[in-house]
């Protein structure tokens, strides 16, 4: 009877180990996919960030957006700022659309903006409709306000080809911390001698200890890895963020524009920081190159948030262990008192 108990016990907790690590993949997956969503999509923002400039420029200088020389050139090169753009479109403040290059508007859920939306400060505001993300950022008139917005289509693989590799090296991680707990699992159990419910109440706290103990150990490796990824995406984004910036002086430059007479450029600097995230400030070094210092407070957002995802998930699983095994001790109580009961009135049962 004890073998045929362990035996069950043995799978139980098999079921319930890939329970928990299957659940908590979805929390890992939910985490990096916040990450290289954010990291991405405010490269990729930057870069068309040069082109949305050069449009403000002809407009300051007289030009309609309605009626802009050359639009077409500028949308190529806005779709140039990543492999997995598949569009390219302006509209007027009044959501009208005037300009698209790559997959037709009317295909898309394009959702184009209420009249003259503000985006709150922010370089861009994102969206997605399941197949395609939709970035959206503001064409500002001369005086202030907008005059327009750039959308760009990107597609989901942007973000999915990199999540994808990250949850692959998760799955090894997973497995390998699975099968460990369940080979020291099974030489606990093997040991456990007890018979009827006392044996039956020591495999549960087994199995709920084991459970608990690899949803924990697989936190802790993936917290202690998640910010040297977080720090590595975010340095290497907010580089190309510098990278994007210089080449708008440097192209200033070539025109014969030293960096010493561009007017304002440190305040421009600051302005472009103000609206990202994951830098505090852009520096022109004494070679006249950009750099950019990374808001480690940004690295630590995405970390607590891990943390507090997994320290809920431990406790979930650890919670629902100690459930299971009360809900065992009250019912062999109640199955004690009914023996006893049945003992009084002269009747006996077989369990």
């Amino acid at each position: 009877m004890a073998r045929k108990i362990k035996i069950v016990f043995t799978l139980l907790l098999l079921v319930f180990l890939t329970a928990a690590m299957a659940g908590y993949q979805v929390v890992k997956e939910g985490s990096i996919r916040e990450l290289y969503e954010d990291v991405t999509f405010m490269r990729i923002a930057t870069e068309a960030r040069q082109h949305i400039s050069q449009i403000e420029y002809g407009i300051k200088n007289g030009r309609q957006l309605d009626n802009f020389f050359n639009m077409q050139e500028t949308l190529k090169g806005v779709q140039g700022c990543s492999s997995y753009m598949e569009g390219a479109y302006v509209v007027s403040a009044g959501a009208k659309l005037l300009y698209q290059r790559g997959i037709d508007a009317h295909s898309l859920n394009l959702d184009l903006p209420p009249d003259g939306q503000d985006s709150g400060g922010k370089l861009f505001t994102v969206r997605e409709d399941g197949q395609y993300f939709y970035l959206t950022s503001p064409i500002q008139k001369a005086g202030g306000g907008i005059e327009g917005y750039l959308i760009m289509c990107i597609g989901q693989n942007a973000v999915n080809n990199a999540v994808s590799e990250y949850n692959h090296q998760n799955k090894i991680q997973s497995l390998i911390i699975a099968l460990e707990i369940f080979g020291v699992a099974l030489l606990i159990m093997a040991r456990v001698k007890a018979e009827g419910k006392s044996l039956v109440l020591r495999l549960m706290l087994v199995l709920c200890i084991a459970v608990t103990t690899a949803a924990a150990v697989d936190g802790a490796m993936v917290c202690t890895r998640f910010y040297q990824i977080v720090d590595d995406a975010t340095t290497q984004t907010a580089n190309k963020m510098a990278q994007a910036l210089q080449s708008q002086v440097d192209s200033v430059v070539e025109k014969g524009v030293p960096t010493a007479r561009i007017y304002d450029l440190n305040g421009w600097l600051a302005q472009n920081s103000s609206e990202m995230e994951s830098v505090t400030s852009f520096n022109l070094e004494r070679n006249n190159k950009i750099t950019a210092n990374v808001d480690q407070e940004y690295i630590k957002g995405f970390l607590y948030r891990l943390l507090v995802r997994s320290a809920l998930f431990v406790f979930i699983t650890l919670l629902g262990g100690l459930v299971a095994c009360g809900s065992f001790l009250l019912l062999g109580k109640r199955t004690s008192g009914r023996k006893i009961y049945a003992g009084e009135k002269g009747i006996e049962y077989g369990l």
